[in-house]
């Protein structure tokens, strides 16, 4: 994450939180220092059991959010510094025209710094990729996963 010219007044550290398809996962802490470096790998995985044409699938995904948040571990309960929400398939797939090289890989976008946040907004520097199969179930049904 990139903020140039942004000190933080604040020295507690922070982390990334990102909440999927109804999960949440958080990055390890960094120090309250621009560029933030989190150099992690976010697994996230859903079973669809109700789910037979992909099509079904792109529709649910179009109806979920993707919620990526900045947070200060600023006692008592952390402070939300910025923020970004997209659907989840457009973050899981993003228009080929709005990435550069291979789908998904080393996009940038601008999070919504919150009030508190003095500053410019934060860029996000990550890549996604995702992997669908299909699977049977007990009762021969199959599904998405």
């Amino acid at each position: 994450i990139t903020c140039p010219g942004v000190l933080l007044k604040n020295k507690e550290e922070l982390y990334l939180s990102v909440s999927v398809l109804g999960q949440y996962k958080k990055t390890q802490c960094v120090p309250a220092v621009f560029p933030l470096f989190f150099q992690e790998k976010l697994v996230f995985e859903k079973a669809f059991a109700d789910i037979v044409d992909p099509g079904d699938l792109v529709e649910l995904l179009e109806f979920d959010t993707a919620v990526l948040k900045l947070i200060q571990l600023i006692p008592p309960v952390g402070k939300i510094l910025a923020t970004y929400e997209e659907n989840t398939r457009d973050f899981l797939f993003p228009d080929p025209k709005l990435t550069r090289g291979h789908h998904g890989l080393d996009r940038e976008i601008l999070m919504k710094r919150s009030s508190s946040f003095a500053g410019i907004a934060p860029k996000l520097r990550f890549s996604t990729s995702s992997l669908i199969t299909e699977s049977l179930l007990s009762s021969g049904r199959s599904h998405i996963q």
